[in-house]
């Protein structure tokens, strides 16, 4: 009678295992899989109570900071290959919102009302002004080099870090026609360098009656026998110089497959 028992009793339990959707095995992974998930869970928010603690600087490294990966990249180097890997299948609406895009930002204010208030607010005066959209007399260009940093491989053949050499073209323009044509001297010179961040500033004279001006950074891997160019094409343009003052730092950026490139200039 015991064996009898016995075995009905284990009948009943085979049978509620059969009829489980899930073995106790595949239990015991989801229990296991929700314990780690809730440690992460816990030592995320560790962080962000004690983020309050930290600099912008550890914010960013962390990823907990308020501000946008470009905002990081841009300002300590951190989460640029998230910003460059992502811009290829950013609308050209997200590359404004991120100032990533190749376009002014006069440009991005007026198509889809992002970095307006990166433009001058006298450019919306009315026109009784005393402002005028060009310049009515000569102004000094302080043109800044802040960031660099290489992304393809490969660029001398050896360690795969480059020479990079960084210059730019600055083009003027008056009612549409070419004025200047200014090809700078190099900003940075390095030596199997992959990244590179400070600030290394030169200053130029816009003349007269300018009302557009155009950068076109070049980039070149410095060989000894020949130099490998490796410049994007692309050039940012800025209009109705005439309203922009002291205070408007128009900050640019190249983002590309094989370097990042961040400066910034503004006229006085």
């Amino acid at each position: 009678m015991n064996l009898l028992k016995y075995i009905s009793l284990l009948s009943f339990v085979l049978f509620l295992a059969a009829c489980a959707d899930e073995s106790p095995f595949e239990i015991v992974e989801e229990d296991l899989e929700y314990a780690k998930d809730e440690a992460e869970w816990k030592y995320l928010e560790d962080m962000r109570s004690s983020s309050s603690y930290m600099s912008e600087e550890d914010k960013c490294y962390f990823g907990l900071s308020d501000y946008s990966d470009s905002w990081c990249c841009n300002n300590y180097g951190y989460w640029c290959d998230y910003v460059s890997s992502s811009s290829a299948y950013m609308s050209e609406a997200d590359l404004c919102y991120y100032g990533m895009s190749a376009y002014s930002d006069s440009w991005c204010c007026n198509n889809y009302g992002y970095r307006c208030s990166y433009v001058s607010s006298s450019s919306y005066k009315s026109s009784s002004s005393s402002a005028t959209y060009y310049l009515t007399s000569a102004k000094t260009m302080e043109l800044t080099l802040t960031y660099y940093k290489q992304v393809s491989s490969d660029w001398d053949g050896l360690d795969g870090a480059g020479d990079p050499e960084v210059s730019f073209t600055i083009y003027t323009y008056s009612d549409g026609v070419s004025a200047q044509t200014i090809s700078t001297t190099t900003f940075i010179d390095l030596s199997d360098k992959r990244v590179w961040s400070g600030r290394v500033s030169k200053t130029y004279t816009i003349n007269k009656g300018t009302d557009q001006i155009k950068i076109c950074p070049k980039v070149i891997d410095e060989d000894l026998s020949d130099h490998d160019v490796y410049s994007s094409g692309k050039c940012f343009q800025v209009s109705n110089i005439g309203y922009l003052t002291s205070s408007d730092v128009k900050e640019q950026t190249d983002y590309n497959s094989d370097y990042n490139l961040i400066w910034e200039w503004y006229l006085y």
